[in-house]
């Protein structure tokens, strides 16, 4: 009997290094990243029709509650600015709109946040010690 066991996830390891200096070797790389994107959200119960078919991305309400949460999580805890969660945020918020604008039109990530940071930081007991917050440090209009 061989002592070799599957391992899935070095499989994964092995299809997403990229081959540099390959154009084809990179598609068939990406095609290859994207079949296994969309097998793992079939095994995780994800419907066909929220599979991106392109990329393999899970588009369903679900993940998109999960992506919502974890960007409010993080500005509770760690406050907010313009400078670097916001870029990041308006392009999470884009390409969520460009897949399921349903999702996105209406819902606005950032009171519901701005007032969990708020909250977070008066159960710690004192004041925001992130200097680059606007939520506790908002910069003058001039």
């Amino acid at each position: 009997m061989s002592s070799y066991r599957f391992n899935p996830n070095l499989l994964l390891m092995s299809i997403a290094r990229p081959d540099l200096d390959c154009e084809l070797c990179e598609a068939d790389r990406r095609t290859s990243m994207a079949d296994a994107r969309t097998a793992i959200c079939l095994n995780s119960g994800v419907a066909l029709d929220d599979i991106d078919a392109a990329s393999g991305y899970n588009y369903s309400r679900r993940a998109y509650d999960r992506v919502r949460a974890s960007w409010v999580d993080l500005i509770r805890q760690h406050g907010y600015s313009e400078f670097y969660e916001m870029r990041d945020i308006d392009e999470v918020r884009a390409r969520w709109a460009e897949k399921r604008p349903d999702f996105v039109e209406g819902d606005d990530w950032l009171p519901e946040a701005f007032e969990a940071h708020r909250q977070f930081i008066e159960a710690l007991g004192r004041p925001c010690r992130r200097s680059s917050c606007d939520i506790h440090y908002p910069a003058p209009v001039l």
